[in-house]
């Protein structure tokens, strides 16, 4: 599978080499980064089935889940049984050929296995090991098993997210598991810049242990509920669509379906005040400022959503975009596939090589170079089957057919 441009790859972590001991999403989201980036990704699955994501669904294309198709982009699959000895040797041989190494065992099972850093960085001092779970390696939640819906619960964010009058609900997207493989990726290149500096200035390449939790990054993404928290003693709650600190900055019914408007500042709000027609409200001293009419929310709001389902969305938005005002429909996720945004931005990437024919899925998310200077985007690699990698790097570690043969015979290993 090829998993970079056919011409010289320049991009950042080219050359770089991460053996991937993850599964589910916050790990394969971190190293489907890193391979955006350039670098040669080699996913270790277990053959009994491999990534556990693999069967979540429906829907499934085919017969692969499009949870994992979305996900696991731009790597090689290499299936084997780390119980077995004859393969865990093949994955030390890689770790001690590796760049970097990222894993999210629970705390202490892959120094169990014989794959913990400890243990990898004798082998390869100069290596960047990166743990992800989801309480950290130490503190009182380190034995803890913790999801995406674990952790989006302790970590405060549902008790943010919902409309008031409703229970606690979590985010749309596993934005926990999100969050802490985006962290991990950024701590990563980090440690490389590090290790590359070490070098350049003539020192001995020095590898890094990197603990990312999922607990920490959702403490990271409520810093301004804690901080309000800890400066008030107030607790925050749910407030739906609407934004606590800023009014108007939410969610409106119009005649024919529903938008999100922001107001941030005073400009912004004269000029919404007069596109609406509702001029008098600056001359109403509630609504004076923002902090005014914050502490007025539940006077001001009826009247501006009264005004709203007089005309209908398109007709909003083409006003509100025409004084400046930051607004948007609320797209469905087949109108965000559809999206102009999303074609304009060349953010979905068809690819082939599926029994099932092609299919399009998520790329790198972000550009280099400003408009009209960019180089072709790189498209991603297409996302593997179970152990499609596993006779190619067998035998690039130097395994002849017949010990090949011998450990597929055993079911230690299989093949895609």
């Amino acid at each position: 599978m090829e998993t970079t441009p056919p011409e010289a790859d320049d991009r950042p972590l080219a050359g770089f080499r991460v053996l991937d001991l993850s599964r589910a999403l916050a790990g394969p989201h971190c190293t489907g980064l890193l391979a955006d980036l350039g670098a040669a990704v080699t996913k270790v699955e277990d053959p009994r089935g491999g990534d556990e994501t693999r069967s979540w669904g429906p829907p499934f294309h085919g017969t692969e889940s499009t949870y994992f198709l979305a996900v696991n982009r731009s790597r090689r699959s290499l299936a084997v049984d780390l119980k077995d000895a004859e393969c865990l040797e093949l994955v030390l041989d890689l770790a001690s050929g590796a760049d970097v190494v990222v894993e999210n065992f629970r705390p202490g099972v892959a120094a169990r296995l014989g794959l913990g850093f400890a243990e990898l960085r004798v082998r390869n001092p100069g290596l960047v090991y990166a743990s992800i779970s989801a309480y950290g390696q130490d503190g009182p939640g380190r034995d803890e098993a913790g999801y995406d819906l674990i952790v989006q619960a302790t970590g405060g964010l549902m008790s943010v997210t919902g409309d008031p009058e409703g229970g606690a609900v979590k985010a749309g997207v596993a934005q926990a598991d999100i969050i802490a493989g985006t962290n991990a990726a950024v701590a990563i290149v980090g440690a490389l810049l590090a290790r590359e500096r070490m070098v350049s200035r003539g020192g001995t390449p020095r590898g890094e242990y990197l603990d990312v939790a999922l607990f920490d990054g959702q403490v990271s993404l409520m810093g301004y509920h804690l901080v309000g928290h800890l400066v008030s003693g107030r607790v925050p709650g749910r407030t739906g669509n609407r934004f606590p600190f800023i009014v108007p900055y939410q969610s409106f019914g119009a005649a024919d379906g529903d938008l999100v408007v922001a107001v941030p500042n005073e400009r912004l709000w004269r000029a919404f005040a007069t596109v609406i027609g509702r001029a008098d409200l600056l001359a109403d001293a509630r609504y004076g400022d923002n902090a005014a009419r914050v502490r007025n929310r539940d006077s001001l709001v009826p009247q501006i959503e009264a005004t709203m389902r007089e005309r209908g969305v398109a007709e909003w938005l083409a006003s509100f975009r025409e004084a400046g005002i930051p607004c948007g429909p609320i797209n469905d996720v087949a109108q965000v596939a559809r999206s102009e945004y999303v074609a304009g931005r060349g953010l979905l990437h068809e690819v082939e090589g599926h029994a099932a024919g092609p299919v399009r899925i998520p790329g790198q998310p972000w550009r280099s170079g400003l408009p009209g200077e960019r180089a072709p985007l790189p498209a991603p690699g297409r996302p593997p089957r179970l152990g499609e990698h596993s006779v190619e790097v067998m035998r690039e570690a130097g395994w002849n057919d017949e010990r090949v043969a011998a450990v597929l015979a055993r079911g230690a290993a299989v093949s895609g």
